[in-house]
């Protein structure tokens, strides 16, 4: 049965009022510019958030010979466990994830380590991110993610930089070295020079 509409808007009005409601703050709250962004960028999550386990993050830096110097982005960083141990390692490092409530768990990771001269973290999709400035690439992504990402690997890195993967390949670039850890295979691609 449809009810008046100023039976309705009677009605309204009592339950707003009783609640103490304040729909335009409510609005203002909701459809800030700032949470807009965040709304859209959670909208471009593209890979679940799945920790890598310690033991082979160390394996990934180890293998990708981050020092001191280095600059590691790390595409879908998640809690900034790569992060953190590569700026353990001394290496400036990156973190890039869409999911506000990961980049939050990460930035206070970081403050925790101690390592919050060396690391940051920026919520951010990771197609966009512009890869020039990074001497190493670390991600944990899907097949599909890794070979999307591919053509801005090999256009905006530097030769020599490395990129290294953990569980899933480049398609039919042909990683310079695989190592595999409790059971999980890491790869490792050297970035070839510009034809």
């Amino acid at each position: 049965m449809k009810l008046p509409n100023r039976f309705s808007f009677l009605c309204l009005s009592l339950l707003l009022a009783t609640a103490n409601f304040e729909p335009f703050a409510f609005v203002d709250r909701i459809l800030t510019p700032q949470a807009v962004h965040a709304q859209d960028l959670e909208s471009k999550k593209i890979v679940p958030f799945v920790p890598t386990p310690q033991e082979v993050v160390d394996k990934m830096i180890d293998l990708a010979g981050v020092k001191k110097g280095d600059v590691v982005y790390d595409l879908g960083s998640g809690d900034g466990r790569i992060v953190i141990t590569a700026a353990k390692k001394g290496a400036r490092a990156v973190g890039f994830d869409v999911d506000g409530d990961l980049v939050k768990e990460s930035r206070e990771n970081i403050r925790k380590a101690g390592v919050q001269e060396l690391a940051e973290i920026r919520q951010q999709d990771i197609l966009t991110v512009d890869l020039s400035g990074a001497s190493v690439v670390t991600m944990y992504l899907l097949p599909d993610v890794n070979l999307k990402l591919r053509p801005n690997v090999l256009s905006q890195m530097k030769p020599g930089s490395r990129v290294v993967s953990h569980a899933f390949d480049m398609g039919d670039w042909k990683p310079d070295k695989t190592e595999r850890v409790n059971g999980r295979t890491i790869y490792l691609w050297t970035v070839p020079s510009k034809k």
